[in-house]
C-alpha cells in the first residue's frame, strides 16, 4: 500500500494522471526553473522560522528519526519544523506546529504574495492527518511574503512576512477523507489513468505531463483559439481538431482568422492595418529587450520579493535607410541595475521609437527602476513614453499565419513572417537565460560561466535583431 502525503494530495486534486505518476516516481526530470522556484521557497522558510525562536527544527533528519523525534517534541509541548506525522497510510510534515493551551496551531509556509485558494486544501490534508492523530488543530495560518517589503540592508523577517488566520476556509473543506481514500486507489493501480486534457492541466500549477498528454492531439486543435471558454466547451464535447468544430459555433473575429488560415493554408493579412501601424513609426528605432531574474526573499537592496531585475539587455539601432547598430550590456555580477542604467541611458538617447515585443514586462521593469533609483527617473519615463509594441500587430491578429498555431509571441511570430527561428541557439528561451544567469553569476553553481555568457548574449541579440527583420518583413507584405 502506498503512501499519501501532502504533495500527492495536492497532485491528486489537480489530476489523478499526475498522482499516479507522482507515486510511480515516473514524472519528467525538473529543469531548472523548477528547482528554482523550489530554492526560493527554503530561502523563505529560513527567515520565517526566525519568528519562531524557540522551535525545534527536523528539517534535515531522515525519516523514521523525523517522525520518533516528532513524537517526543509533542510530549513535550515543543514549536516544531518539519513535524513528520505517519497515521494509517497518510503522511505529512507540517511546516510549523505550535503548542497552544488545549491543543495545537498548524501554519503552512507559502513563497507566494498573498493567500491562494489551493492553499486550503492543503492545509486541510494536514489538519486531517493531526487529526487522525490524535492532535487537536485549534487555528491554520498561512505565512507569505509581503510584496511590498523593500531590502534595505539585513532582512527583516517581521516585515518580510504576512501571517494570516485561514481556519474558517480550512473548515470548510469537507471532502479530504473521501479524496484521500480515492487517491490512494489510484495510486495502487498498475496501469495510469487516461489522459484527460481539461483547465486542470494548467491549474493550480502547470502540470509536468501536459507535453505528453497534448502529444496526441491534432496538429491545428482548439486549444489554439483565443476564447479559452469555447475551446474547453469543444473539448468536453469531444471535438479537438479545429476542422471539426460545427457550423454555427459562437467564434470570436480572432478565431475565425486562425480557422481561416488553416482552410485557406495561407496567412491571413490585412493590409491596410500594417500599413497604418507602420507609417506611425518614428525613426531611427531602436529595437529593444531585457533579461531579467528574479527571487522570493530581494537579495539587493531596493528590491522586493519577486521583482524582475535586469541584467541584459539588447539594443538595435535601425535608421530610416536601413542600416543598423548594435549594442549590448550584460552585467559581470551583483546588483546589474546601476551600471545597466548609467549605459542604457546612453544607449536609449535620442527621440525614435524604442520598439519592444510585448511591452507590459518592459514597462513595468523600467517604472520599477525608476522608483527605486529616482536620479534616474526623468530620463526612464521619458524613455517608456517612446515605447511602440511591435506585438500590437499581431496580437490584433492584422497577420496571423497557421504555423503560430493560436500565438503571437515573438518565437512563433519570428518563423512564420521571416523563416528564421531559434532553434539553433543554445539558449532558446527567457526562462532558461533567466536561471543559466543566475546560478553562473549570482549564485555561482554552474561552472562554465564564459561560454553561458556567449550564449546569453547570442539569444538577447535575436530577440532585438528579430524585431528588426520582422518590421522589415512586415513591409515587404504590403
Amino acid at each position: 500500500m502506498s503512501l499519501l502525503t501532502k504533495s500527492k494530495y495536492m497532485n491528486g486534486l489537480q489530476c489523478l494522471r499526475l498522482l499516479w505518476f507522482a507515486n510511480k516516481k515516473l514524472l519528467p526530470e525538473i529543469d531548472l526553473a523548477t528547482e528554482h522556484k523550489f530554492s526560493q521557497g527554503h530561502d523563505f522558510e529560513e527567515y520565517v522560522k526566525k519568528l519562531f525562536p524557540e522551535g525545534v527544527d527536523l528539517k534535515d533528519q531522515e525519516f523514521k528519526e523525523n517522525i520518533d523525534n516528532t513524537k517526543e517534541q509533542i510530549e513535550n509541548k515543543k514549536t516544531i519544523f518539519e513535524a513528520g506525522i505517519i497515521v494509517e497510510n497518510y503522511f505529512i510534515r507540517a511546516d510549523i506546529l505550535k503548542p497552544n493551551d488545549d491543543g495545537w496551531d498548524l501554519y503552512e509556509i507559502k513563497s507566494t504574495t498573498q493567500v491562494k485558494p489551493q492553499h486550503f486544501p492543503d492545509l486541510a490534508f494536514q489538519k486531517f492527518v493531526c487529526e487522525k492523530a490524535g492532535l487537536k488543530i485549534n487555528r491554520c495560518y498561512l505565512i507569505h511574503l509581503d510584496n511590498e517589503y523593500v531590502k534595505n540592508g539585513e532582512i527583516d523577517p517581521e516585515k518580510l512576512t504576512k501571517q494570516e488566520d485561514v481556519t474558517n476556509d480550512v473548515n470548510q473543506v469537507t471532502d479530504v477523507e473521501k479524496n484521500a481514500i480515492k487517491f490512494l486507489e489510484i495510486m495502487d493501480q498498475e496501469h495510469p489513468p487516461d489522459h484527460c486534457i481539461s483547465k486542470q492541466c494548467n491549474k493550480p500549477y502547470d502540470c509536468p505531463l501536459k507535453n505528453e498528454c497534448y502529444m496526441d492531439l491534432p496538429k491545428y486543435n482548439v486549444l489554439q483559439l483565443t476564447n479559452w471558454r469555447v475551446y474547453w466547451k469543444l473539448l468536453d464535447e469531444g471535438i479537438e481538431d479545429i476542422k471539426d468544430i460545427p457550423k454555427g459555433t459562437k467564434l470570436t473575429d480572432k478565431d475565425q482568422i486562425i480557422i481561416e488560415s488553416i482552410e485557406k493554408n495561407k496567412p491571413i493579412i490585412s493590409k491596410e492595418h500594417i500599413k497604418h501601424f507602420l507609417k506611425s513609426l518614428h525613426y531611427p528605432l531602436y529595437h529593444f529587450d531585457f533579461e531579467t531574474f528574479d527571487t522570493a526573499v530581494p537579495i539587493f537592496d531596493k528590491s522586493r520579493p519577486y521583482q524582475k531585475i535586469p541584467f541584459q539587455y539588447s539594443l538595435h539601432i535601425e535608421q530610416e535607410d536601413g542600416t543598423v547598430e548594435h549594442k549590448e550590456f550584460l552585467s559581470e555580477g551583483g546588483d546589474p541595475r546601476p551600471k545597466l542604467l548609467e549605459q542604457m541611458k546612453t544607449d536609449l538617447e535620442g527621440t525614435g521609437d524604442i520598439i519592444v515585443f510585448n511591452k507590459s514586462f518592459e514597462i513595468s521593469v523600467m517604472k520599477k527602476l525608476a522608483e527605486d533609483f529616482p536620479e534616474h527617473s526623468d530620463w526612464l519615463l521619458k524613455a517608456i513614453d517612446r515605447i511602440v509594441d511591435l506585438a500590437d500587430p499581431f496580437r490584433a491578429f492584422y497577420y496571423y499565419n497557421k504555423s503560430q498555431k493560436g500565438s503571437y509571441s515573438i518565437k512563433k511570430v519570428l518563423p512564420a513572417i521571416t523563416g528564421k527561428s531559434y532553434s539553433e541557439l543554445e539558449i532558446d528561451n527567457g526562462a532558461e537565460a533567466s536561471m543559466l544567469y543566475f546560478y553562473s553569476h549570482i549564485v555561482p553553481k554552474l561552472e562554465n560561466k564564459e561560454e553561458i555568457r556567449r550564449n546569453l548574449l547570442k539569444y538577447c541579440n535575436l530577440d532585438t535583431e528579430g524585431m528588426v527583420w520582422i518590421v522589415d518583413g512586415l513591409k515587404k507584405l504590403v
